[in-house]
């Protein structure tokens, strides 16, 4: 045969060889790790904040891209000096170990690769024999082809065990040394590369001495071959062995469960924030517990990103309920809408920050709310109303802006919890009627102050979506986009809102009003749910936004479980922690002049005397002050009018005239309130001001009268305003007569089912009709 046929049978045998060796890699199974994880998060610096045993109840932690010189010098060293020099069979190793197993007569080495290694994990291979050997070999050798050396080794440092139920490397440092594998020390490193190799040493309780002999071991040879200086060497070993497996950091049990929902691994969650929210639920916690109210939830915020910075889902210290989430919980919120009604009836132009607000006893078909203090001012200026937190403003207010129309902005919002119609809540939806978790509430107030500080800082202009839910993942990526005008609420809108977040009174023991001590910059506001449930706290600066949630998870109230002394606490506490008191910038780009009323806080009209200045967010708002009015007098103050005096021997006044029920609970609080002068005997009277108005009942009012148990139907009582203080109110029922009343105008009516018209006169023959109807069960 010449050389040539002579080749071309060589690389034919080859060809064979190759091919044989093709079709028993496609017929050999892949190295695959079917097995479960744990649930792992970790903060935003990848520090490790909680994990929960996997489904086979092992500890093993999703693989990662580790890269620590120290770990895979010391395995290799340990295991496989070739690793990166084979593909997947060492045939030095090999031959090696088939000279010494001829020797012993059997197994005594398997010259196994960290890749072969690999494979024997993945398939569960147990017995050391030959055939299985070979598809060790068989299997590493095709792994090799299709993953780096850097990924088989994050593979295999992922599923080595390291005694117990700890699997893989990360949950070896963190169950052995309470620590990250990149922290670890150079002896530490070398107890674990030992462990895998040893499975009668891969429990820390026996046969210490042989563990720490096998690791001394290990040092010596990286001190052999210089990977470890002489230093490093002599201190490593004297490291003792820890005694036992350490717990796993559990600094987020709620967030664990949450997250794993989701898939969530790294979280936004800054370690150092959360630490501080469990120690302040630690506190209150052993506080509270001691008055029977045993849960709790902090949630933090960046305002600008939305990003959580800490999520404490209940208290730490009682075991009872501490399952429950309460960050997701859905709750009565209390007062915590009032802000955002407030901003958006600004944005409406049906509001103005000082304007006067209707403040006295109300009704709308039975419905009737009451301030938590019981009391009424008449008229009280809109930021107090709000500073205050008054119920009974924001009921009218509600009423002037639209249930449906609140529901909707809510929506755009994303609170989604509030998802009935107008007729399903009513106006007590302002009050707390409707219900939404801490996660929703303090996503929207981080929402409304992003915009604020992204329209003062982006050249006054707005993001595309303002209003979105907290993330707990963080994501480089996420698209900003701008816009020239605002979606939901504009920034002049949010900062009139926050300025009277930041004088927020509340009510004390005592039901006095009081300032809540605290010098720290944040708009802030609280909520107490009906029957005393649920006390919320949420405050807003630049930097964070804070919801505090207090209360038990069962829904059982307590006497003194109010948002001010139980939830603001906590709020306050947190906020002091962070040392970052900035405050929000005007926004004057979104601000413009306007003359308001000084005494009504109105668009100032004809009339008003005295006229501030007020920037304002842009709107059609139109209402002039309604409360200033021309009056005429005499030289005596008695009022005139022209078929009396003539024009030229008037004096001519600007007076602040409010209507009779405002004025009756005004002037309480304002004993400068002037009343309106009679008119002087020679001119009678005038309609030009109103004298009487119903406080109770309002126009239309059905009116539900239950029936006692002697079978007799309860009686209503009405309430009459005069502005004269002195004046005398007769009541007529249906025309007939039923008595007179002085100075307090209350008459008590008992009327049967069906409709009414109630008729007042005074002295001075002025008089108001009101109708009503009667609803309920006939009289037997």
């Amino acid at each position: 045969m010449d050389r040539g046929n002579k080749g071309i049978l060589i690389l034919r045998y080859i060809a064979y060889l190759l091919a044989l060796f093709v079709v028993v890699l496609l017929l050999v199974p892949n190295i695959d790790m079917d097995v479960s994880y744990s649930q792992v998060i970790y903060d935003r610096d990848g520090n490790l904040l909680g994990a929960h045993v996997a489904e086979d109840e092992q500890w093993r932690f999703p693989p990662s891209d580790l890269d620590v010189d120290i770990i895979s010098q010391a395995l290799l060293t340990y295991e496989d000096k070739n690793f990166h020099r084979h593909h997947g069979l060492d045939f030095k190793a090999v031959g090696r170990a088939l000279r010494d197993n001829v020797s012993a007569g059997s197994i005594k080495s398997g010259a196994s690769t960290i890749t072969m290694q690999l494979a024997r994990l993945s398939c569960g291979l147990t017995k050391r024999t030959y055939r299985q050997k070979i598809l060790e070999i068989l299997m590493a050798i095709k792994h090799e082809f299709r993953f780096s050396k850097h990924e088989i080794l994050n593979q295999y440092l992922a599923h080595a065990p390291y005694g117990g139920n700890v699997v893989g490397i990360e949950a070896a440092c963190w169950r052995y040394f309470g620590k990250s594998p990149q922290l670890l020390t150079t002896a530490e490193a070398c107890m674990l590369a030992v462990l895998p190799n040893a499975p009668s040493l891969i429990h820390l309780g026996k046969n210490r001495e042989a563990l720490k002999a096998k690791r001394d071991f290990l040092l010596a040879q990286l001190l052999e071959e210089g990977h470890i200086t002489p230093e490093t060497y002599e201190l490593s070993l004297m490291e003792s062995l820890p005694l036992k497996p350490v717990a796993l950091p559990a600094l987020a049990s709620h967030l664990l469960v949450y997250a794993h929902k989701d898939g969530v691994t790294h979280t936004t969650l800054d370690g150092d924030i959360q630490k501080t929210c469990l120690n302040t639920a630690k506190y209150f916690g052993n506080i509270y517990s001691q008055e029977d109210i045993q849960n709790m939830a902090i949630l933090v915020l960046d305002t600008y990103s939305g990003e959580v910075l800490a999520y404490v889902g209940n208290s730490p210290v009682t075991r009872e309920e501490h399952h429950v989430d309460n960050i997701h919980a859905k709750r009565s919120y209390g007062s915590l809408l009032k802000p955002v009604l407030y901003a958006l009836s600004l944005d409406a132009g049906q509001l103005y920050p000082q304007q006067l607000l209707k403040d006295t006893p109300a009704n709308y078909n039975g419905y009737r709310p009451e301030n938590y203090s019981r009391a009424y001012d008449g008229a009280v200026p809109a930021s107090l109303a709000l500073s205050k937190s008054l119920n009974v403003p924001f009921v009218h207010m509600l009423k002037a802006y639209g249930i449906e129309r609140f529901i909707s902005k809510l929506s755009a919002m994303e609170i989604n919890s509030i998802n009935q119609d107008a007729n399903y809540y009513g106006l007590s939806l302002i009050l707390g009627g409707g219900e939404a978790s801490l996660w929703e509430m303090t996503g929207m107030y981080a929402s409304m102050g992003r915009t604020l500080s992204h329209f003062e800082s982006n050249s006054s202009q707005y993001l595309n979506k303002e209003f979105s839910s907290p993330c707990i993942t963080i994501n480089a990526d996420k698209e900003v986009t701008q816009k020239q005008n605002p979606q939901h609420l504009s920034a002049g809108a949010i900062y009139h809102t926050f300025k009277a977040m930041n004088e927020v009174i509340r009510p004390n023991a005592d039901m006095q009003w009081q300032r809540f001590n605290s010098s720290a910059p944040i708009a802030w506001k609280t909520g107490t749910s009906f029957g005393h449930k649920d006390a919320w706290a949420i405050g807003v600066s630049p930097r964070y936004t804070i919801g505090i949630w207090v209360g038990n998870s069962d829904g059982e109230g307590k006497h003194n479980l109010v948002g001010v002394k139980k939830a603001a606490p906590l709020l306050f506490d947190v906020y002091n922690n962070l040392q970052s008191h900035k405050t929000f910038n005007v926004p004057y780009d979104d601000l413009h002049e306007r003359a308001v009323c000084s005494q009504s806080g109105h668009l100032a009209g004809p009339h008003c005397e005295v006229v501030d200045t007020l920037y304002m967010p842009a709107s059609k708002y139109h209402k002039l002050c309604p409360y200033h009015l021309t009056l005429h007098t005499n030289q005596d103050g008695q009022r005139v009018h022209s078929d009396c005096l003539l024009p030229s021997e008037m004096v001519h006044n600007s007076w602040f005239v409010l209507p009779p029920d405002m004025a009756m609970y005004y002037k309480l609080q304002n004993p400068s309130y002037k009343a309106i002068p009679a008119y002087a005997e020679t001119c009678g009277t005038s309609l030009d001001a109103e004298l009487m108005s119903f406080i109770y009942p309002h126009s239309f009012t059905s009116i539900y009268l239950p029936v006692n148990g002697e079978q007799q139907r309860e009686k209503t009582i009405f309430q009459l305003a005069h502005q004269k203080p002195d004046a005398k109110v007769h009541w007529h029922l249906d025309g007939q007569y039923l008595g007179v009343t002085e100075e307090l105008h209350s008459f008590p009516i008992d009327a049967a089912v069906g409709p009414h018209i109630v008729k007042v006169v005074d002295g001075e023959g002025n008089s108001k009709t009101q109708s009503f109807e009667i609803v309920g069960e006939s009289r037997p």
